[in-house]
């Protein structure tokens, strides 16, 4: 809907099954993962750019040292699935961080990226 018109060229849309707006029917839309949406969000630059960007929501939470880590991953967790971590995914997250702790920006991009190369942020968003 926020696209200029329908013309509009990307790769990211047309490999994660941009309809081709011939009808009006859902049925044009595809939900199943495929390979090249995978391998799109494992090697895309597009997607190392937004998530290594000093402007990040990684960066962010790295710089943020008002906040405890725990919250600032149920944070990311609700960004990107709208639920909380479940216990063992937050003791792995906060094992991660506690790992990378000279380099915390790292640590919240590895974050991010795990999440959204997961199956549960490809089928729900």
């Amino acid at each position: 809907m926020q696209l200029p018109d329908n013309g509009f060229n990307s790769y990211f849309l047309t490999v994660f099954g941009r309809p081709e707006s011939s009808s009006a029917c859902e049925c044009e839309r595809s939900s199943e993962a495929n390979l090249a949406q995978s391998l799109h969000l494992l090697n895309s630059g597009e997607i190392q750019g937004k998530l290594t960007s000093g402007s990040g929501k990684a960066a962010v939470l790295a710089n943020d040292k008002s906040r405890p880590n725990d919250v600032k991953v149920r944070e990311l967790y609700m960004l990107a699935f709208g639920r909380p971590p479940l216990p063992d995914e937050l003791t792995v997250a906060l094992a991660h961080i506690q790992k990378n702790e000279m380099d915390p920006k790292r640590a919240y991009e590895d974050i991010v990226w795990a999440l959204v190369n997961t199956k549960e942020f490809l089928f729900n968003h």
